[in-house]
């Protein structure tokens, strides 16, 4: 009687291989660090919705803040080989996103993963849409973790994997060499070809008074906003027959 692999029974051999993009265009040290100084929130507000990320999070609070270049990565559910090997191919100051499917059953590594991560490497920060372990190391090291969840367990170091091509991650595509900003409000891609434009116009959002990086300078500015939209509504309302139903009980 012939013999039959088990491994037959699970999986099936794809005929794409694994694929890694050692270079690739990347935004500028200059374009990064202009948009590094400017909360997530307002670089949200101007790529839009888009490009802020869904359902991913800070895996603990309070989140570090979070910027760099994206070097991507694509691996099967609860696959990690793809992150061990990507570790290698970044480089120092680059933000690893990772594309799991969303897969939270298992998780993408450990503490001394990102130790490697942290000290040989000097990576800034992940971000997964998968799930990670060992948060309370993590925590203490106080660095960037950004993911869809926590998983006890570590997976399979299989494969096929493709690292530097675009992923979907958080519901935004995500290529090798955008920007990517986070904070505890979440997670937010800059495109590359926009990463100049991004950071003009927050520069002038700041000279304006209109950027939430001058607090004060923007309160006062949406308390102007506030009295003319006031002032507007209530010359519609009146132009229009409102009525006012103080003591109509």
């Amino acid at each position: 009687m012939t013999s039959v692999s088990v491994r037959l029974f699970h999986s099936r051999e794809p005929i794409i291989p694994s694929q890694i993009r050692r270079a690739f265009p990347r935004a500028s040290e200059e374009q990064v660090a202009a948009i590094a100084r400017f909360p997530v929130t307002d670089v949200s507000d101007l790529v839009g919705r888009l490009y802020t990320m869904q359902d991913i999070v800070p895996l603990y609070r309070p989140a570090p803040p979070l910027c760099g270049v994206a070097s991507t990565v694509k691996c099967p559910p609860g696959d990690n080989l793809a992150v061990v090997k990507a570790i290698s191919v970044a480089s120092p100051g680059d933000v690893l996103v990772i594309d799991a499917h969303g897969f939270k059953t298992w998780c993408l590594g450990g503490f001394q993963l990102l130790r490697a991560a942290i000290e040989d490497y000097r990576l800034a920060g992940f971000v997964m849409n998968g799930a990670y372990r060992d948060i309370e190391d993590v925590e203490a090291a106080k660095f960037p973790l950004y993911g869809a969840g926590v998983a006890a367990w570590s997976g399979p170091k299989d494969g096929p994997f493709e690292i530097n091509v675009p992923i979907c991650c958080g519901r935004v595509i995500v290529h090798p060499g955008d920007v990517i900003t986070a904070s505890a409000e979440g997670v937010v891609v800059v495109p590359r070809a926009y990463a100049g434009a991004v950071a003009n116009r927050l520069a002038q959002a700041l000279e304006r008074g209109t950027s939430s990086a001058d607090k004060d300078r923007e309160a006062r500015s949406v308390n102007d906003f506030i009295k003319r939209v006031d002032a507007h509504i209530d010359q519609v309302f009146q132009s229009g027959g409102g009525v006012y139903l103080d003591g109509n009980f």
